[in-house]
């Protein structure tokens, strides 16, 4: 008779910290307001200095094609930056945004349990990086739920906020986490709020 041991901890920063510096390339469908495909690619993270703190870049591209949303194709190109335990300090995307901590993160917790929930870093975004221009604040988050006897999901909550205060948008990228600590991407669900009811679920393909 086989037995299935239950997982009870899931070794969350090392699991980021690989698929960080490892890198991925991720194929979507999308279904909600618009439908279509999606590639999301990340390069290796590479050695890097962020607003005084040294850490690692990673590029970042993501190709959108919907079949019933304008405009039909969108790509956007990117470089995230995380600090040398994996937390994310901010992120560049020339001629869109550029956003950076408030205060240097935490580092993830080593180890986490399915309920586990925090507030992990709060960033504030820009027009550019001569930050002259704020366009308002990103609050990320995470909840460890429920998944299988020797899984769980990992749910990465990012929440966008205007100047105002106004909630803009509720993004929630979910992974599978083994007691490895590999992730798999599993889905992104955006919400939007406020200015729109627009929502994009990206499930992996």
């Amino acid at each position: 008779m086989t037995t299935t041991t239950t997982i009870t901890s899931f070794p969350l920063q090392a699991g980021i910290r690989a698929r960080v510096a490892g890198g991925s390339t991720d194929n979507f469908s999308i279904s909600g307001t618009c439908a279509g495909t999606a590639t999301f690619t990340n390069g290796a993270a590479a050695a890097s200095t962020f607003e005084g703190v040294s850490g690692f870049a990673a590029p970042t591209t993501v190709t959108v094609n919907f079949t019933n949303c304008t405009p039909a194709t969108n790509a956007l190109s990117g470089i995230g930056y995380v600090d040398g335990n994996y937390s994310p300090l901010g992120s560049s995307i020339p001629g869109v945004e550029y956003t950076k901590f408030v205060s240097v993160p935490a580092p993830l917790p080593a180890s986490v349990r399915v309920g586990d929930t925090a507030v992990y870093s709060a960033q504030t975004t820009y027009t550019d990086s001569t930050k002259s221009v704020t366009t308002g604040e990103r609050i990320l988050s995470y909840v460890i739920e429920a998944d299988t006897a020797t899984t769980a999901t990992v749910n990465l909550i990012t929440k966008g906020y205007d100047t105002s205060n106004q909630l803009l948008f509720t993004q929630q990228t979910r992974y599978r986490i083994a007691g490895d600590g590999t992730l798999t991407i599993v889905s992104i669900d955006v919400q939007f709020s406020t200015t729109s009811t627009n929502r994009l679920i990206y499930t992996k393909m």
